[in-house]
């Protein structure tokens, strides 16, 4: 009986819906046979996307949701499904197809091998970034297979791999599968991955034999710099479609295809847009786009301080023309009244309370967490700022600079940390996954205490003003093990993770002198917030009104 062979693929969520489209259209251009696309709520979209899939004659099976797995690993145990071809391809939705890809099945045959995967960018196991991947699996992978993987291997990318349907590769998946799973759950980088480098030298404990496809078939648009001479297939892994580098350009031009005719309706997705094909969208849209949000948070206390501060950063800082998000605590965002002036087309507005974290000791804690949590979930740009409710401008000088987007975070000016913050944080950097936190002398070594006041060796900054890039917000967050900061401080946190791990993207400065944007005091109440803000009004119409009767005295 004649073997089948075929392409699977897989979708579970919004974000990769514009991109599997794209991809499947670039598939179809060199490849006519059978593909199974399996799709696993949640999915906003999933009758519509079902539907597109089937513009590409996808034989679409929906599976029963295993939410127990993380994506990753949900993808890994497809591997060894029963609906799989005899000679199986696995393509991630993120690829596009740039030539034949039959060889990918035919290796299969020709090797006689049980699986076949590209080497990945002419890297190699023991060099730093894979090595140090593959140590993180310390204590969770079997011992000799640690060994036998540190040694020198080709690396791989599970993006694009072929494989032979048998007992003995199902029981290799499942294998495979439990222990990325392990390591999913010690919140390890991409632990599908990790682990099929970390098995690959071992597979003949399986009965199993492996091939090392060539670059072509798996090239990386950042990586690979000309090292494939005949590509196949690019992968455009960790959000690299729409980048300015020109293996991007056949992304970029695919999906404008796509657009211009509606292919496969894919208009209607682009809702659903990652945030980095948002902002290319945005970009083209407009040539001048907003790229950065501004976060402030406000409870039943706070909130009449807002009510002050908000038309001040609109005036003088123009903030209604950049999204706003406010973490609101104690108030219903739908009905309370005293939210009303806060009911913008920018503005969002987002209930913050107790249940959004894992466990907090006060309302300080939770306030400063929805600036770490909160935000990495919900900004959608490529900067934020936090200002907190009760700062407030001084003068009308620009509030963001393009100098500050050089920095990942950039704020003002300060002198020093709560000591108990830092011994927090040295004593949650021992658990820490990340080998540049982990192995770090303890940061209350690096400095000096006087009294409640840990004096650090280098500059260290406040947070009433904060301008970062989200991709480093987001990046904190997946240091930790738990919905809770090391410390109850967010801007101490920040410090931290941005010393430990690259301080010289760490930008200060004078946010008072340089941007007209100074600290208040919100403990001395509305009233006082008021007459600060009033205070700045008049002084700057005095001065506004001094300079007209200069100028017409010149007339």
């Amino acid at each position: 009986m004649d073997k089948s062979s075929g392409i699977i693929m897989f979708n579970r969520g919004d974000r990769m819906v514009v991109r599997a489209l794209v991809s499947l259209y670039s598939l179809r251009r060199f490849y006519r046979g059978p593909v199974i696309f399996y799709t696993e709520e949640p999915c906003s979209c999933m009758k519509e996307f079902e539907e597109s899939l089937r513009y590409f004659e996808c034989n679409v099976i929906r599976l029963q949701p295993k939410h127990e797995m993380k994506t990753l690993v949900r993808k890994n145990s497809l591997f060894s499904a029963e609906t799989n071809y005899d000679y199986t391809l696995w393509l991630d939705s993120d690829t596009v197809t740039l030539g034949p890809i039959d060889k990918m099945f035919d290796y299969l045959i020709e090797k006689d091998v049980d699986f076949c995967i590209p080497s990945f960018c002419g890297w190699r196991s023991i060099g730093h970034h894979i090595s140090a991947r593959i140590k993180r699996f310390e204590g969770i992978a079997e011992p000799r297979h640690m060994q036998e993987a540190l040694k020198d291997y080709p690396a791989i990318n599970t993006g694009v791999l072929s494989f032979r349907k048998s007992a003995q590769w199902s029981e290799f998946v499942k294998y495979w599968t439990d222990y990325a799973d392990r390591g999913a759950n010690k919140h390890i980088f991409i632990p599908d991955e990790t682990m099929a480098q970390i098995l690959l030298p071992n597979m003949h404990e399986w009965g199993l034999k492996y091939y090392i496809a060539p670059t072509d078939y798996n090239v990386s648009p950042l990586h690979d710099h000309g090292l494939s001479k005949e590509p196949k297939l690019a992968h455009f892994h960790g959000d690299k479609h729409v980048l300015d580098v020109p293996t991007c350009a056949v992304w970029k031009k695919l999906f404008k295809e796509m657009c211009d005719q509606n292919i496969a309706n894919i208009n209607s997705f682009l809702k659903y847009a990652d945030k980095r094909l948002a902002l290319y969208l945005r970009k083209n849209n407009d040539p001048n786009p907003i790229d950065t949000t501004i976060v402030t948070a406000c409870d039943s206390y706070y909130v009449d301080i807002l009510k002050h501060t908000f038309p001040n950063w609109c005036k003088y800082k123009n903030i209604d023309k950049y999204p706003v998000i406010v973490f609101v605590n104690g108030m219903d965002i739908n009905k309370d009244q005293r939210l009303d002036f806060l009911r913008l087309s920018n503005v969002k507005l987002i209930p913050w309370n107790e249940s959004c974290m894992d466990k907090v000791d006060s309302h300080r804690e939770l306030m400063l967490s929805a600036f770490v949590f909160g935000s990495s979930q919900h900004v959608q740009t490529e900067y934020w700022v936090k200002l907190d409710a009760d700062s407030y401008a001084t003068n009308d000088k620009p509030l963001i600079t393009e100098n500050m987007k050089n920095y990942s975070i950039y704020s003002h000016k300060w002198g020093y940390s709560r000591p108990c913050h830092i011994k927090q944080l040295d004593e949650w950097s021992k658990t820490c996954w990340h080998k540049k936190i982990n192995n770090n002398s303890p940061m209350i070594e690096q400095g000096h205490i006087e009294g409640n006041r840990f004096y650090h060796n280098k500059k260290r900054f406040i947070s009433y003003f904060c301008f970062q890039k989200t991709r480093f917000t987001r990046y904190c967050v997946k240091l930790l093990n738990t919905k809770r900061l090391p410390c109850p401080s967010q801007d101490t946190f920040a410090y931290y993770c941005i010393q430990k791990l690259k301080p010289e993207a760490m930008g200060i400065g004078n946010i008072k002198r340089d941007n007209g944007f100074t600290q208040g005091r919100g403990k001395m109440g509305a009233d006082h917030i008021r007459k600060c803000v009033e205070e700045v009004d008049k002084r700057l119409s005095k001065g506004s009104s001094e300079s007209s009767a200069n100028e017409e005295g010149l007339e």
